[in-house]
């Protein structure tokens, strides 16, 4: 039996989301041939690149449809009185959506938006103030993460990288 998980972090200081990659292969003998690729290749740059639009899609999905997106529960509802104001000052807007800043610095790349593929990293986020506020909640507003992976996403990002790795592996001469 394989598995492969993501999870995701954030740091409470900015708002980037981390993917941490977790496998484990006992006695796959395929995966462990891309565990093997994995161990020398040192530059996921390429995989990473792959990746960025997809979360950025993902996320423009997921805010639009507030939360109910691939297996997300919906979004908290807005207070009755947030409601009403936001109903007559920002007609038709979901939640989390207001000036569209938020949102537009998650799915495409603006000034505030935090997309940066390396060699050993992908880190993706906002530098919105508000972000964390919705990522965590507060003493008066419950927490409307705009950053939450589903496991749909997990598995196409995980897909990409094996598939990364497949490619490097060929590249490199290993019968995978």
């Amino acid at each position: 039996m394989n598995t492969a998980t993501l999870s995701e972090s954030t740091n409470n200081d900015i708002m980037p989301f981390k993917l941490h990659l977790h496998i484990e292969y006992p006695d796959e003998k395929p995966l462990k041939r891309v565990m093997l690729v994995y161990q020398r290749v040192e530059n996921l740059q390429p995989a990473f690149e792959r990746i960025l639009p997809l979360l950025q899609h993902y996320t423009e999905n997921y805010l639009a449809r507030e939360g109910r997106y691939e297996g997300n529960p919906p979004f908290a509802p807005l207070s009755p009185r947030y409601a009403r104001y936001k109903a007559k000052r920002y007609p038709g807007a979901p939640i989390l959506t207001r000036s569209g800043r938020l949102r537009a610095s998650l799915a495409s790349i603006t000034s505030d938006s935090i997309a940066d593929a390396s060699p050993d990293a992908l880190v993706y986020g906002t530098r919105t103030p508000y972000a964390l506020y919705h990522q965590y909640g507060t003493r008066k507003m419950p927490k409307r993460p705009p950053l939450k992976l589903s496991k749909t996403l997990s598995t196409r990002i995980i897909t990409i990288l094996r598939n990364y790795l497949l490619e490097q592996g060929e590249k490199q001469g290993e019968n995978l």
